[in-house]
Formats: structure tokens, sequence, C-alpha cells
């Protein structure tokens, strides 16, 4: 399988001192909440976890995994290190640190919608097929390109908005757009009422906007 994003997940590595630690993990009943024993191991699976947000942050271009939402500069409070497959689920948690399965998403998705929940695999006994795009309902994000399937356009001026999210003809779209209620994160905020006859760059930006809504809807 061709891995649809940059920097690819292959490129990736853990150091030795985070494999290490990693593999202690992984022997416990929680792998992701493990805690380490020596301050060393601490620091190498902070270092590990670090570099897993930060690889897909860059991946997705600073936005959730799932609705595109913008995550620069959003922090813990907004932003979730995700398992797709839930590592509360026992039959997932080998999974914690491998990186197909992780990935960086707003805690909208993830908190409200994601959860702990498996609904959106096709197979869930089936170990191989879990690694594999065709396995799952939703907009994978490590195993789709989400633009071959979706289309967020946002225009921001200070308070007032526009975010229409196009759903392309196909299963996988139709099911993520659902799934994560992405009709509740659209609006359209401006119009001649609220202030902006005159403000040209605000009308010229929204009217690109439009365009491109037509373009993309049609």
């Amino acid at each position: 399988m061709v891995d649809p994003y940059q920097p690819p997940l292959d490129d990736f590595a853990y150091e030795e001192d985070e494999i290490a630690v990693i593999n202690l993990a992984l022997a416990s009943e929680k792998p992701w909440d493990y805690v380490p024993g020596t301050a060393a191991e601490i620091t190498a699976l902070k270092s590990a976890k670090t570099k897993i947000l930060n690889l897909h942050l860059q991946r997705h271009g600073c936005t959730c995994c799932y609705c595109r939402t913008n995550l620069k500069g959003a922090g813990p409070f907004m932003t979730d290190r995700e398992h797709i497959l839930p590592k509360s689920n026992p039959a997932y948690r080998a999974l914690s640190y491998t990186l197909w399965n992780l990935a960086a998403a707003c805690k909208r998705c993830n908190m409200q919608f994601k959860r702990s929940g498996d609904d959106f695999v096709i197979d869930c006994d089936n170990a191989t097929a879990l690694a594999q795009s065709d396995n799952y309902r939703f907009v994978h994000p490590n195993f789709d390109l989400w633009d071959d399937h979706l289309t967020r356009l946002a225009v921001q001026v200070n308070a007032k908005n526009i975010v229409k999210i196009i759903c392309r003809d196909t299963d996988k779209a139709a099911y993520t757009y659902g799934f994560f209620h992405m009709k509740d994160l659209e609006i359209e905020s401006f119009d001649a009422a609220q202030g902006l006859r005159g403000r040209n760059e605000e009308s010229a930006a929204v009217m690109e906007l439009r365009k491109l809504v037509q373009k993309f809807g049609q």
C-alpha cells in the first residue's frame, strides 16, 4: 500500500531507548498509560509520544485527521494522540504504539464521536485486514487520502465564518461525514446585514469561497 501522506510512516524510527521502554509498556496491562520505573525510561517514553504526535500533525498539516479542524498551536486541551483502533479494547492493545494505528485528532472527533467503539471496522477479527484501507468504513487517517473523499472550505474574518464540508461520491465520504456529525461544523455567518457592505477584502474572500463551494459541490 502506498502511503498517501508525507513524511511516510516507513521513514520514522524510534530510538533504542524508546524501543526498550515501549516494549516494557506493551508487556503491561495498559501500554499507553504505562508508568516507567526510572527517570531515563520516563524521558524516553515521553520523547516517543511527542515524536508520534509531531509526526501525525505534520502528515495532516496540523489539522484533525478526521474533520480537518485547524490544530496549529492548539495544545493538549484541543489535540489528542488518537488511537484509531481504541487502546482501551484488549484486542487492540498490542497496536498502542503502531504508527498506522495512531494519528492526531481534535477533542471533538475523538472524545465526542470516535470514543472507544469500533463499529467503523468491517472485520474486527482479521488481524491482517486491520492494516488495510478496505476494512474501514470511514476515511482512515493513514491508509486513505482525505482529499479523495472530502473537501473542507473555510473563510474566517474576525467572528464571521463560512465553513462548508463537501462529500465526494464515495461510501467512505458519506460515512465519515455522518459518523463525525460534520454537518454541525458547517456555518455561514457572512451577509450584508452583518456589516460586510463596503469591506472589499472581506467581500472578495467570501465571494471566492462561495465560488469554490459551487465548484466542488457540483
